[in-house]
């Protein structure tokens, strides 16, 4: 079970070397179409205090920053293109996106005790529970009704199923319920006491399909409503420290689990990690880092130099990622030119940058001079690429 650490000053210095869980559950929500995904993680400058709300529509690969929004403890997926819900702050304020998270607009607050939401089959049909109350509302959150008490056992999660009027809970204990009912009744359907809580539980890409993880920092999967319960991937606190967030994916197999922490001293990293055969194993995709950028990008690996009119144009694929393949910024390119083919570039062969994947070197083409090109990516922290691969344009008279 996930908690904040409380630092005690006698043993901070031990403590100074791990990394600490301080987020709540729930902040990963899946999107409409395949690959898209809702993540709230770390903010990418250093030191920062806040969080941004990212997507990715490519699986988790890359990201795309959002909104600079506020704290966040629980993200919830709509039912229609762009919707999105969040949980905000400590008096459990309901928001609502339609716009892929772009702006929130507060419909609701339902107190402190909220704690879990989930979006329901149609548009504007969303789930909350309240203490052990569970509430449903068919207008976007504005207005709730209650439709029963939950059985002793707190609820720590919810989701959807594939038709309409299905619920999953996720409760302490190692028990998940079941109701087809919109909530007004439930069955029991998972019962793990040796798990501990279920604090984290999605639907998968088929119906009856259930993904939970469990307070011994195990995935489960079961195929059936929780007729049958597989044990999935087993995390260990020192290369997991807990999940943030799980959701399942749109085809067979696929489930995303996200990781986030922050060490004591304020430095952080998201993670998303994508399985693709129910959960048994994992791949990593890093979202967002607020550590002192010392990475470079990866470097121009296509670049090709072709005559234009009295001029050479220079053209490459543009740079996204760094060495670890993390989503970089790369704000420009810088262009080398030499005589010599094997020259190794200094401040001195640099005749100019771009902050396009293009370069037009002017008059060259009819230099009676051989010129040898590369071209090196440069981020916005101004870590430089190792050199492109060279091109030349040679010396006219000797190319006939």
């Amino acid at each position: 079970m996930k908690q904040n650490f409380i630092i005690i000053i006698s043993i901070s210095s031990l403590l100074a070397i791990l990394p600490a869980e301080i987020l709540a559950d729930k902040r990963l929500a899946r999107g409409t179409a395949p690959g898209e995904l809702y993540v709230h993680g770390v903010a990418n400058r250093y030191l920062e205090p806040t969080f941004y709300l990212y997507r990715s529509i490519d699986y988790g690969q890359s990201f795309s920053r959002q909104n600079d929004t506020a704290w966040v403890s629980l993200l919830g997926e709509g039912a229609s293109v762009g919707e999105v819900y969040k949980r905000g702050g400590t008096n459990g304020s309901i928001s609502y996106s339609d716009n892929f998270g772009t702006d929130f607009v507060q419909k609701n607050i339902l107190g402190s005790d909220l704690r879990a939401i989930a979006s329901g089959y149609t548009p504007g049909e969303i789930y909350a529970c309240i203490a052990n109350i569970l509430k449903y509302s068919s207008d976007y959150g504005e207005t709730f009704v209650d439709t029963s008490t939950f059985p002793t056992y707190g609820v720590r999660s919810m989701c959807t199923g594939h038709l309409s009027g299905e619920l999953y809970c996720g409760c302490s204990l190692g028990r998940v319920y079941y109701s087809n009912d919109y909530g007004v009744t439930f069955e029991l359907v998972v019962d793990k006491t040796a798990a501990g809580d279920f604090y984290l539980i999605s639907q998968g890409s088929e119906s009856g399909e259930i993904y939970f993880y469990a307070e011994n920092n195990r995935l489960y999967y079961s195929p059936d409503y929780g007729d049958t319960v597989y044990a999935q991937h087993q995390f260990y606190s020192f290369d997991w420290m807990g999940a943030d967030g799980l959701v399942g994916g749109f085809t067979p197999g696929e489930v995303y689990v996200l990781e986030t922490f922050i060490d004591l001293y304020g430095v952080g990293d998201t993670y998303i990690h994508r399985s693709t055969d129910y959960g048994q194993t994992f791949t990593p995709y890093h979202v967002s880092s607020n550590h002192v950028d010392t990475l470079p990008p990866l470097h121009v690996d296509d670049l090709t130099c072709v005559p234009s009119d009295s001029s050479i144009f220079l053209e490459w694929s543009p740079i996204a990622n760094n060495i670890w393949n993390q989503t970089e910024e790369v704000p420009y390119y810088v262009v080398y030119r030499n005589l010599d083919p094997d020259f190794v570039p200094s401040p001195a062969d640099s005749i100019g940058y771009t902050g396009f994947p293009s370069y037009l070197d002017p008059n060259s083409r009819w230099s009676t001079q051989s010129y040898y090109y590369v071209v090196k990516a440069i981020d916005d922290s101004g870590n430089k690429s190792d050199d492109s691969i060279r091109v030349g344009r040679i010396n006219k008279l000797l190319s006939h």
